[in-house]
């Protein structure tokens, strides 16, 4: 058998070949890494917003957005954190300046992510300018590029959070019927420290009132279904007023 001969690769070939492999794994690592997301919640001047950054380990912006409560759409933001202040910008010209807001339990040490309770400043977009004050939600560690609810369902993000909003939207408006299509019975009520357990759509409507109370709906009308909370495969809409599952609701705690 003749033996095959390998020629050589010339040498400005084995430079590409040698940044594209470097360039692929960088790729694979960025896509693979991890990131502290923080969310967090207040009003740019009077209008409720939500907010999530993704930083690094040492406490660099990486990318983030915002979206008001009233229209939940993600707005995009760029920026940078130096010398303890945030400066955020979207893309139509809007810039965010903020600081952190301590407790007072820093004892002198520099304000950051972890010591602080939430972020202040304004935004102004060059003609009016609205005071911002947030406080953090949360914070927690997530693989770069993952969703939001892959603990909790299969499901995108958007549909997900389309099963919560539907629920929510019939509750306010009374529709007991269609609030129901959004149960994952049964569902556990609790109160006063009891729990009781409403195992059909018929049962809700029966115990509708007592359930959905005003509180209940007070509640409910002051949350914002949108990047929930997530701990042990459940989602939380509000303060915990309710939790659920990937088929729907699952709990509800009457404040």
């Amino acid at each position: 058998m003749g033996r095959i001969l390998l020629k050589p690769v010339p040498r400005p070939l084995r430079v590409i070949l040698l940044l594209a492999l470097v360039c692929c794994g960088l790729a694979h690592a960025q896509t693979g890494a991890t990131l502290n997301r923080i969310t967090c919640e207040g009003t740019l001047g009077q209008a409720r917003i939500g907010m999530t950054l993704f930083v690094d380990g040492k406490e660099q912006f990486q990318r983030g957005h915002y979206y008001y409560a009233k229209f939940l759409k993600d707005i995009p933001l760029t920026g940078f954190l130096r010398n303890g202040e945030l400066v955020l910008r979207e893309a139509n010209g809007g810039t965010f300046t903020l600081a952190f807001k301590g407790n007072g339990s820093e004892n002198g040490q520099p304000l950051n992510f972890e010591n602080s309770i939430g972020l202040e400043g304004g935004w102004t977009d060059g003609e009016k300018t609205r005071p911002v004050t947030l406080r953090f939600n949360s914070m927690s560690t997530v693989a770069n590029g993952s969703r939001w609810y892959e603990q909790v369902t299969d499901e995108s993000d958007m549909a997900f959070e389309a099963l919560v909003q539907g629920f929510r939207n019939a509750v306010l408006k009374g529709d007991r019927a269609a609030a129901a299509q959004y149960v994952d019975f049964p569902l556990r009520v609790n109160s006063n420290g009891r729990s009781r357990m409403v195992r059909s759509a018929a049962q809700l409507t029966t115990q509708w009132d007592s359930i959905l109370t005003p509180q209940c709906l007070e509640a409910l009308k002051k949350s914002i279904p949108h990047e929930m909370f997530v701990r042990n495969g459940q989602v939380m809409l509000g303060d915990g007023v309710a939790w659920f599952g990937a088929k729907g609701a699952q709990v509800i705690n009457i404040p």
